[in-house]
């Protein structure tokens, strides 16, 4: 079977996240000096936009190792989720220590997650935590539920008991089980669910910026 590739229109997003994969945009001048946070902010959003144009399809040629594509489209959004969500403010100690992203379960990123450790999230450095059905999730900043570990949703949102941690799954309706984003591909592009319900339940603040690009879901575990 042919490998799949990424086609995406508008903006890069493989220069600004670092990963690697065949998007075939055109590239987009920095933000200037002035209003740099807010200039930021827009090219990220507009990062987020492109990656949710992208397609992902068969291709011709890929290395035997390297990760599916629809994966390595998927970790740029986890890496440009943690611009649009606010966690509780943290004390001067608690920013020496990592932004973990974390994924229980069976790992299907391959090295695609590893390409952004040691990148910034929240001021801080990522790290990647791998873990294991019945693993404490102490730390976790954000969480990716592999698919084989979604029917245990119940038990993982009674163990986090709203903390403010990120959960994100990839599965159809995992986020009208409680999990608060969904990455849902259709007709070969993410699409994006958001239960609403879930992130209020938590300290977490979510830009209405990215409300904007989500289908807002509900549903309890």
């Amino acid at each position: 079977m042919a490998p799949r590739r990424i086609t995406c229109r508008r903006t890069s997003w493989e220069h600004h996240t670092g990963l690697n994969g065949t998007c075939n945009t055109a590239q987009q001048a920095p933000p200037s000096r002035k209003g740099s946070t807010c200039g930021s902010l827009r090219l990220t959003l507009a990062i987020l936009c492109s990656l949710s144009l992208c397609t992902i399809s068969n291709g011709t040629s890929a290395q035997a190792q390297e990760p599916a594509a629809e994966y390595v489209l998927k970790a740029a959004f986890l890496y440009n989720f943690s611009k649009f969500v606010e966690w509780p403010a943290t004390t001067s100690a608690e920013r020496t220590t990592p932004f973990m992203i974390c994924v229980l379960g069976s790992d299907p990123f391959g090295t695609s997650l590893d390409t952004i450790a040691g990148k910034t999230a929240q001021e801080r450095a990522i790290v990647i935590k791998r873990l294991q059905s019945g693993n404490a999730m102490d730390g976790c900043q954000m969480l990716y539920v592999s698919p084989g570990d979604v029917t245990q949703t119940k038990e993982i949102l009674r163990s986090l008991h709203n903390a403010p941690v990120l959960t994100v799954c990839d599965v159809e309706s995992c986020a009208e089980a409680g999990i608060m984003l969904n990455m849902r591909l259709v007709d070969n592009r993410v699409q994006l669910d958001m239960n609403l319900g879930a992130v209020q339940r938590t300290p977490l603040k979510v830009s209405s910026q990215l409300m904007k690009l989500t289908r807002i879901v509900k549903g309890n575990p």
